[in-house]
């Protein structure tokens, strides 16, 4: 595995007259591929401030932001929105989905806006339709975002941001409007893409979304307060309880100690 994303001295700042705040402040973060990384941190901590940044949706005042060989800061406008439609899929707590396109509609427009030839549309219909299949959404294609439940239209939007297959997926509070059982399919859904080899970072205040990832970035007023890292789950066994619960508590110390 290389290196996918490098930060280094990010500063995001913010100025009330003359008082300067900074919602990110001096972060250093490294993600390999592949990895599975949460930001985890009480609100107003600049989780998705910085998650904003990696995206390329807010500008920084310092610091860098590369993606392999590629310079975020560098960059025009048009360039970063170019760049992110091909390496960055972007999944939001409010699900983000256009009310007047269809689920299939939505799911396919990434590839729509890169204009891709006759034959790549039709291997990303394919997929679409493969995908829908295996995430109950096949009987629901044809109908729009206000026809289906909220897990319904999450799993839309996360099969949206990664039909493109970016090299990065960064998800926001993907299961804050969620109920738990919602909450749960959506999580495996992300556990399979990442076994897969898609490299997720995630922000989450939920302990039980959290302990799904295999490394924890804690961050208190910007700056990043610890890591915890966790064990490898043995090859095969899909998504053991007792290992999610012995996470659990492992998370609870880790946060405790920084004031959670």
């Amino acid at each position: 595995m290389g290196r996918l994303v490098e930060v280094r001295n990010l500063t995001k700042k913010y100025c009330e007259g003359t008082v300067e705040s900074r919602v990110v402040d001096n972060v250093n973060l490294e993600v390999d591929e592949r990895e599975f990384v949460v930001i985890m941190g009480a609100s107003g901590s600049g989780k998705t401030s910085l998650l904003h940044l990696l995206a390329g949706i807010d500008d920084f005042d310092e610091g860098i932001i590369r993606y392999k060989d590629s310079d975020l800061g560098r960059m025009s406008e048009r360039a970063k929105t170019v760049f992110r439609r091909r390496n960055i899929g972007l999944v939001f707590q409010q699900y983000c989905l256009i009310p007047d396109l269809t689920v299939y509609e939505n799911i396919m427009l990434p590839v729509m806006l890169e204009g891709k030839r006759k034959e790549e549309k039709k291997a990303a219909k394919d997929m679409i339709l493969n995908l829908c299949r295996q995430l109950g959404l096949e009987k629901h294609i044809g109908k729009y975002p206000s026809q289906l439940s909220g897990g319904q239209q999450q799993r839309a939007a996360i099969l949206r941001a990664v039909v493109n297959n970016p090299a990065l997926l960064l998800c926001d509070e993907p299961t804050g409007s969620l109920n738990s059982a919602q909450a749960d399919i959506v999580m495996k859904l992300l556990y399979v893409l990442n076994k897969k080899g898609q490299t997720i970072i995630l922000v989450t205040h939920d302990i039980k979304v959290a302990v799904r990832g295999r490394r924890i970035v804690y961050i208190k007023d910007g700056r990043i307060g610890g890591e915890l890292n966790f064990s490898e789950m043995q090859s095969g066994r899909a998504e053991p309880k007792e290992i999610y619960r012995h996470r659990e508590d492992e998370l609870m110390s880790f946060l405790k100690k920084r004031g959670w």
